[in-house]
């Protein structure tokens, strides 16, 4: 496993996962306690699991958590294709409201290490595209936060993409500055 720096501070591209191919099929290993607690200083204490099953054209996003729940996330493809985005929203980071795409698919054997303040979102460019999440804290309704998707400085190349009513209801990147402090 390797961990690879990105242009925002503190979010980590995961490579070379391990993996293990045979006739049965393949092994995928995206998270170790002891290769996190070791490397960069990453939070090991992961407390919650879930995976998306997502059809193409549909985006996720952007969201966080903020407050008590504040956690990090590791994100990673476990059958599909998307495209990853996460922008900084901590008003004290030198990489406040910058960008960061990565495309993330099945064969890659990597993830994304995402840290607390960054608020992250995708673009599904498969269908039946299921995505891994892993968090260091629990879900809580009341401090899951996010933005529009559209509402900030991207690109999404997509002309009628898919969107939950509860992200369509996001607040503006404005709006949200101008509301939360993270």
């Amino acid at each position: 496993m390797k961990i690879e720096e990105t242009s925002i501070e503190g979010l980590f591209i995961l490579k070379d996962l391990p993996s293990f191919k045979d006739i049965r099929g393949k092994l995928f290993k995206p998270y170790s306690s002891s290769f996190f607690a070791n490397e960069k200083n990453l939070n090991s204490e992961m407390k919650e699991l879930w995976f998306t099953f997502s059809k193409r054209d549909v985006i996720r996003g952007m969201h966080l958590q903020i407050g008590e729940f504040a956690c990090e996330k590791i994100v990673s493809v476990i059958k599909g294709k998307l495209q990853d985005v996460i922008i900084d929203l901590r008003k004290d980071s030198k990489t406040f409201r910058q960008v960061f795409e990565l495309v993330i698919e099945e064969q890659d054997n990597k993830a994304i290490y995402i840290p607390k303040g960054c608020a992250h979102g995708y673009k599904v460019l498969e269908d039946d595209t299921i995505t891994m999440y892993i968090a260091t804290d629990v879900h809580s309704q009341k401090d899951d936060v996010g933005i529009r998707w559209n509402s900030f400085e991207y690109d999404w190349k997509i002309e009628y993409p898919i969107i939950s009513e509860k992200d369509s209801l996001l607040p503006t990147l404005e709006e949200f500055l101008n509301t939360y402090s993270v």
